[in-house]
């Protein structure tokens, strides 16, 4: 039997790992909103090029024109490439399914087997939730932190990733402050 300062514990926990799931699924919603924005011209410059290859006799014109859509679409991509769109959205995916499960484990224990809980088990998830957030490669963007910060704030156990904010310091360094 656990002591109601460790039943406490896990149900930080518990919250912890459901306000970094809704901090993962905000961040896949946003880098998929950017990458369909920023899909949209790449789709449109692929279908002007098609258009003006078939329209376009004029040799001198059509490279030129060829060139200009080349070069737009190679920029877009290299955005896409640069900024890791792509690789953002796996991540805050995966996180998102991580710290769910993570969160409806500890419920589905606190809600049905409440006895069986034991030290181990508490030592246990608090390692899960540390292995989950030492993968976390990418940062959740700033707009997202703040928005979920102040909805939950008072509310629930924050996550260190929303209990520190970052200021700026004498001589340009960064300082933690909590």
């Amino acid at each position: 039997m656990i002591t109601e300062e460790q039943k406490e514990l896990l149900k930080q926990y518990k919250e912890k790992a459901f306000i970094s799931s809704v901090l993962a699924e905000e961040s896949y919603n946003y880098y998929n909103f950017v990458k369909n924005l920023i899909n949209v011209p790449l789709i449109i410059c692929n279908t002007a090029m098609v258009c003006i290859n078939g329209s376009v006799e004029d040799q001198n014109t059509l490279k030129i024109l060829n060139i200009i859509l080349n070069s737009s679409t190679g920029l877009i991509l290299s955005f896409i490439s640069n900024f890791k769109i792509y690789e953002h959205i796996s991540q805050f995916h995966q996180l998102q399914i991580k710290f769910n499960k993570l969160s409806h484990l500890i419920d589905s224990k606190i809600t049905n087997e409440i006895d069986n809980i034991n030290i181990d088990y508490i030592q246990n998830i608090i390692e899960d939730y540390d292995s989950i957030c030492e993968g976390q490669e990418f940062a959740f963007p700033l707009k997202i932190k703040n928005k979920i910060k102040m909805q939950y704030i008072n509310k629930m156990s924050l996550p260190t990733t929303l209990s520190a904010d970052i200021v700026e310091c004498k001589a340009d360094s960064l300082c933690c402050k909590v």
